[in-house]
C-alpha cells in the first residue's frame, strides 16, 4: 500500500481495507464496518498510517493532530450522511448550537471517511470553514457526490 505524506485538502484518496474478525464471513464484517459507530475507532487509527504526519490523540473536540499542530476531527460518511458538529451535540435530545459549531468548525479540517462502499473507503480532508452551506452541521447522503467527488 502507497503512503501518502502529505495532506491535500478537497482530494479523495481511495483505499481498500481488509478486514477479518473470527469465523465471521467477509460479507457480514463488510456490512458492519458501513456503520459509521463500528468503523470510526477502527479508522481513527488506520488514518495515521494512510498519513503518518498524523497523530491520533482523540482530544476534546478533535481526533488528530498534525506535525505542525494543526487539528484534524474524522468523521464517517454512511447511508445517513456525516454530522460535523461536535459530538456534545448529538444524541437524543440534543440540540445543534450553531454559534459553537461554526467556532469549532471555523479551526477545525475535517477527515471524512466514506464507509458506504466498505472495504472501499474514501478519505477527505475539508476545512470546516468550506462547509457553511451545512448550517446544522449534517451533510445529507443525497450530497455524497459532492463531498467525495
Amino acid at each position: 500500500m502507497k503512503l501518502r505524506p502529505q495532506i491535500e485538502l478537497n482530494k479523495t484518496y481511495t483505499y481498500t481495507c481488509d478486514a477479518t474478525f473470527g469465523t465471521l464471513s467477509q460479507e457480514k464484517v463488510n456490512k458492519l464496518f458501513t456503520d459509521g459507530r463500528r468503523a470510526s475507532g477502527f479508522l481513527e487509527i488506520q488514518l495515521e498510517e494512510w498519513f503518518p504526519n498524523l497523530t491520533f490523540e482523540d482530544g476534546k473536540g478533535y481526533d488528530h493532530v498534525d506535525t505542525d499542530g494543526v487539528k484534524y476531527d474524522a468523521k464517517c460518511f454512511t447511508r445517513g450522511g456525516a454530522k460535523f458538529c461536535p459530538s456534545g451535540m448529538l444524541g437524543m435530545g440534543r440540540k445543534v448550537d450553531e454559534k459553537e459549531l461554526w467556532e469549532h468548525a471555523e479551526n477545525m479540517i475535517y477527515i471524512f471517511t466514506d464507509v458506504v462502499e466498505f472495504p472501499k473507503v474514501q478519505v477527505r480532508f475539508v476545512k470546516g470553514s468550506d462547509l457553511t452551506q451545512y448550517t446544522k452541521g449534517s451533510i445529507p447522503f443525497k450530497d455524497r457526490n459532492v463531498l467525495f467527488g
